[in-house]
């Protein structure tokens, strides 16, 4: 009977000894909680996504609010390294999803616990990889010295391949290769980097370029204004002339090298004068030199003309429709035979013999200057007309007799 006595009191011994050291150890330890603040999300899985072909748009990153609990001494030595949030990133599509987070204690025996963390999910946005081809636009800055223009730039390759997210390749408005031309004089060739840029020309990062350089020849040419002359070759069927031959334009641009700058002229192509009865215009084409071009080749050269009958045509006058100039002073005509006929030949184009008047237009003269009275046999003068001439004069000669007043 003793003896179960003694066990009961031991029992009841330790339950009280153990009730004390809870008491005791829950003033001196207590269970408190701590909030752990910006702990950092780790992305698993992110494998999965290459394989499929995506990417992260956003967030760059995820960092999650988390409240701890344990008792005083365990918490003081932890580490807030010890908490582990992640997001696997496995089994999704392109688009946006709301993607749930783990969160754990890395160290089972540390006595923490997670009450709770915030937030529970994230959206994520996954776009597609894409490839696409664009045009190489090249564009100038600076400008060049005076006489000399820029031909047309050659890229090599014209076109690029541009890789990375679909919103952002879709961003894309044109690839662009930017030359200074400043003082350039003569043929360069040069390697230039590529932007990707959109339509109001800002550079979208984040694509990849294949390439990202390119090799450009930027052809520089001197110019020079030029006249242009008409060459024929072979001559029209007698008494047809041409006339009235009008180039135009007068003068053309050319650009070249250096040697441009020695042309003082540039001749047509040889044209067969006998084609060109039927038309009065024709269109040429210019006889350049190697290495020498019009600035703008789509400049047309043409040449207007007319073909003209030369024709022989009798005209008369009579002697006073002859003007008389430089009268001697103090000396006066005697008389004369006014009705004298002259007959005069003529040869010119007829269009321009047919609407003559010969004495308006010849203006036939006796010069009667520094002669003494008297007799004299004096040749007629005559005005010039233009594309005209005067073959033969009957009589060439007018008798006149000057008289003492």
């Amino acid at each position: 009977m003793k003896r179960k006595s003694d066990i009961t009191a031991k029992i009841l011994t330790l339950v009280i000894a153990i009730f004390l050291w809870s008491y005791v150890m829950s003033d001196t330890n207590p269970i408190i909680e701590k909030p752990v603040r910006n702990v950092a999300v780790t992305y698993a899985n992110t494998a999965a996504l290459d394989r499929q072909g995506l990417v992260i748009m956003g967030p760059e990153e995820v960092k999650i609010n988390v409240r701890v609990s344990g008792q005083k001494a365990d918490m003081d030595k932890f580490l807030t390294s010890n908490i582990f949030a992640q997001v696997d990133l496995s089994g999704y599509s392109e688009g946006q999803v709301k993607v749930p987070v783990t969160v754990g204690i890395l160290d089972q025996t540390s006595g923490i616990s997670i009450l709770s963390y915030e937030p529970k999910e994230v959206l994520f946005t996954f776009d597609r990889i894409i490839t696409k081809e664009i045009p190489i636009t090249i564009t100038t800055s600076g400008e060049l010295p005076e006489s000399y223009v820029l031909g047309e730039i050659l890229a090599r390759p014209q076109s690029i391949l541009l890789r990375g997210p679909r919103t952002w390749v879709n961003e894309v408005d044109s690839a662009v290769a930017l030359v200074d031309i400043s003082g350039r004089t003569n043929i360069t060739n040069l390697s230039v980097p590529i932007k990707a840029v959109t339509d109001s020309g800002e550079e979208v990062r984040g694509v990849e370029k294949e390439p990202g350089i390119i090799d450009i020849t930027l052809p520089v040419f001197k110019t020079a204004l030029v006249p242009v002359q008409l060459t024929t070759v072979n001559e029209l069927p007698e008494g047809l002339s041409l006339t009235e031959i009008t180039i135009s334009p007068e003068e053309v641009m050319l650009k070249g090298d250096e040697s441009v700058d020695l042309l003082d002229r540039i001749e047509t192509m040889p044209i067969d004068v006998n084609g060109l009865l039927d038309n009065n215009s024709v269109e040429v084409q210019l006889n350049l030199p190697g290495g020498i071009t019009m600035l703008n080749q789509n400049e047309k050269i043409t040449v207007s003309y007319k073909v003209e009958e030369t024709v022989e045509e009798t005209r008369q006058f009579t002697l006073d429709q002859v003007m008389i100039v430089n009268l001697p002073e103090g000396l006066r005509l005697g008389e004369m035979d006014d009705g004298m006929v002259y007959t005069v030949v003529v040869k010119g184009y007829k269009s321009i013999i047919e609407s003559m008047d010969f004495v308006t237009d010849f203006k036939p003269a006796l010069d009667l200057k520094d002669l003494e009275a008297g007799n004299h046999e004096i040749g007629l003068s005559f005005s010039s007309v233009p594309d005209v001439t005067i073959e033969s004069v009957v009589p060439n000669i007018a008798v006149i007799n000057l008289i003492e007043e």
